[in-house]
This record gives structure tokens, sequence and C-alpha cells, in this order.
């Protein structure tokens, strides 16, 4: 599922005046602190705030709906000379980095700053998530976030079995129950291109029905995953767990992705309404 906006332009929108207001607040306690880079002022007599931008939007991952993301914000400044005599004065543009956390699941709206210091833009903070909040994994860590997927969901299947037994095997089905999950097998599309589709929430979606030859419309209660059974007759067996557990591993991880492309939604059926 991907997002038609970026978590950042979600900040933007929800979380800019707020923003706005603890930079200037910052700015006029702190700003020796800053990186002013000034040209014509020798020496500092006043530093005016004059506005904020959002350059860079840093996600992290926390428990749950949670998630913490860091704010690169450019501030707009002036800065006036100490020397009365003199009307030198410099526009300068220092970064500063803003701390804060929310909840998906509450659109944001429990967001709060948890710190605010100067920044220097060529120093990112570490980003598990993309900015369409997908967890990004490197090749290097695959192995051990996949021990903790199943250390997490189904710990039996890293149960060391005496020699000469097989290992545990992952029975795609009962990770599904686990997870709270519904596997139904119902064809998904005329051409056999979808293998497995999950779906978050309750919905109405469209689905092929191979007795009429013709694409209708059904409910389908959240939580639940379609496989095709055109898998069994083009592929496998083996594709139809790969397409479950695939799904499994989607609730898991891409449930941040769902959460963001709800909250877009609904501020988009406020507009037009």
């Amino acid at each position: 599922m991907a997002t038609g906006r970026s978590f950042a332009e979600f900040v933007k929108d929800k979380c800019y005046n707020g923003l706005f207001e603890a930079a200037e607040k910052y700015t006029s306690e702190n700003w020796q602190q800053l990186d002013l880079r000034l040209k014509r002022v020798s020496r500092v007599g006043s530093v005016d705030f004059v506005d904020a931008t959002i350059q860079r939007v840093y996600v992290s991952d926390l428990p749950g709906m949670k998630v913490a993301f860091t704010v690169g914000l450019e501030l707009e400044l002036s800065v006036r000379d100490a020397n009365q005599r003199s009307d030198a004065e410099d526009e300068c543009y220092p970064w500063i980095r803003v701390s804060c956390e929310g909840d998906l699941s509450r659109g944001l709206d429990d967001w709060k700053i948890s710190g605010i210091s100067p920044y220097n833009p060529g120093n990112a903070p570490p980003n598990s998530l993309s900015d369409a909040l997908v967890p990004y994994i490197p090749y290097e860590r695959l192995e051990t976030v996949a021990t903790q997927f199943l250390k997490d969901h189904y710990p039996e299947a890293l149960k060391i079995t005496p020699h000469g037994q097989p290992p545990v095997w992952v029975d795609p089905e009962k990770l599904a129950e686990k997870l709270g999950l519904t596997v139904k097998i119902q064809r998904i599309k005329e051409d056999a291109s979808v293998f497995g589709q999950l779906y978050f929430v309750d919905t109405e979606t469209e689905v092929f029905d191979a007795n009429a030859g013709v694409t209708k419309s059904i409910h389908v209660d959240g939580k639940t995953i379609f496989v095709d059974p055109m898998n069994y007759l083009l592929r496998n067996l083996g594709s139809v767990n790969n397409t479950i557990i695939h799904e499994c591993v989607h609730w898991v991880e891409h449930r941040k992705v769902f959460e963001l492309e709800k909250l877009y939604n609904i501020q988009r059926s406020r507009q037009d309404g």
C-alpha cells in the first residue's frame, strides 16, 4: 500500500503551528547556541525571529502505532549590530532539531516535543522508517529482523530440535491465527495477477466471481487475508504458504503505512466536505 503523500507532508499540515511557536521561543532564549554565520554584523545586539521552514523529517519506529520523528527546521533570523551607530544587519538561516513523538492511531493529536537543539543538516539521525512509514531493513539485518519476528509471533519455530529431527515448520495458517487474522480462499483478479490481499479494516472490495465470470463487490471483515486459489493451479503449495506469510508480515510491519493513508483519507474527506 503506497500513500499519496509523505509523512513529512502530514507533519507540515498537523504540527507546523506548534513547531513555529516552539522555534520562536527557542530562538529568543537560545540564539547564542545557533550557528548564525554573520557577514556584516560584528557584535550581536538583537536577534529577531522571522520565519521557520520544515526542511527535513526523519521517522523512527516505536512500539504500537507510535512514532518518533525529528524535524529539521530552517530558521530565518534578522540580526542587528550591538553598535547603535551602525545600521549593519544580517539575515541568517541556522537549523534546529526538534524531536517529537506521537501516536498515529490518534491522528498525531497527542504529538509533543521532547527536545530542541542546534542541528547540522549533514548529520541525519538514524531513520528506521521511510517517509511513507515503510520499514527499511538493510540486507545485513534481514536474518536478525526475521528472528525477532519469530520470537515475537511464533517462538516455537526457534526451538532447537534434537539431532536428526527436522526443525519446527512455520505453519502459515497458525501464524495468521496467532496474529488474529483470518485466511479465506477467494478469487481476487480474473487474470490471477494478485496472489493474496490483506484487509486491515472492514471494507467493500471487488473480487472476481469465477462461476458468473464477472467482477462483483463484496463486504470483507477487517483482519482478513484472501488467497487466490489459482495459486494452487498456476504455482504450487509453497507459493500459497509464502503468500499467507507475506500478508502476515505485512500486517505486522506495515500497519503504520495503512494508518497514514487512513489519516490522509480523513483529511481529504473533510476538505471535500
